[in-house]
């Protein structure tokens, strides 16, 4: 997570001292805009890894956000931001995870699934820099807040096959399932836009942000049920999660 701050540490400290020399600056003070797009998690339920249930969990989907500039100096001011992800759940890991607990059942088994959309909502501040280049804004900040995770839950239904891939009548069923949990940790947010004149104080903009946060994950379960067998994989620990968020929208100088 250091890594990618620095990252984007530094190109923030190159506009700061860009826009110090830029050609025209807005008359307005404030800024108002709406933006939505496509979303693509990052961390830890979004890469796959091998023995980790939870790895690849995450899928991508859409966004949408309202952002709230107020410029104290020609080049610099602050920027409020609220905004919600939902995206798609991939069922894959908890299915590879599945197939290791009927192992000891001896038998083969094809799986239906039935998931939950997971969804990240953050309230964000921080401040913000402005190159204005005639009455074309470039827009860089930096963020901090807190998010709102909800982890997506995973049914499996599961009934045995034969060596031919044929559904055995008669056969044992099986359900395994990932419940549901929220977290609510600290994150950071940066990112960047480009605004456009079209009318007097309306601005077509184009945007482009990262949030992102260390969530506690906690009393989470793998739970396996066949007749009387039973079987609990219990999650506990920490983990980095975040999405890539980019967008198009509109909005108001005033």
């Amino acid at each position: 997570m250091r890594s990618l701050v620095f990252k984007v540490a530094v190109p923030f400290i190159f506009l700061l001292g860009c826009a110090q020399s830029s050609f025209a600056q807005l008359d307005t003070r404030s800024f108002f805009s709406v933006t939505g797009g496509y979303s693509l998690p990052v961390g830890e339920m979004a890469r796959e890894k091998l023995n980790d249930p939870l790895a690849g969990l995450a899928g991508s989907g859409y966004f949408g956000q309202a952002n709230y500039d107020f410029r104290i100096f020609r080049w610099a001011g602050i920027r409020l931001t609220g905004s919600l992800n939902v995206n798609t759940t991939n069922s894959d890991p908890i299915v590879e995870k599945a197939n290791t607990y009927v192992q000891a059942l001896n038998r083969s088994y094809t799986w239906q699934s039935d998931v939950s959309q997971w969804k990240l909502a953050a309230a964000l501040i921080g401040p913000a820099i402005y190159l204005n280049m005639n009455r074309v804004q470039i827009e860089a900040h930096l963020q901090g807040g807190m998010i709102q995770a909800s982890t997506p839950s995973v049914l499996l239904n599961g009934q045995e096959i034969n060596s031919e891939g044929v559904i055995v009548e008669g056969g044992q069923p099986v359900t395994v399932s990932l419940n549901h949990a929220t977290v609510k940790p600290y994150a950071f947010g940066a990112g960047v836009s480009l605004r456009f004149p079209l009318v007097r104080a309306l601005y077509f903009q184009l945007s482009g942000d990262v949030i992102g946060a260390k969530a506690e994950v906690k009393d989470l379960a793998i739970k396996a049920k066949s007749g009387s067998y039973e079987f609990s994989d219990q999650i506990n620990e920490k983990r980095f999660i975040g999405v890539v968020n980019i967008g198009a929208g509109l909005g108001i100088a005033f």
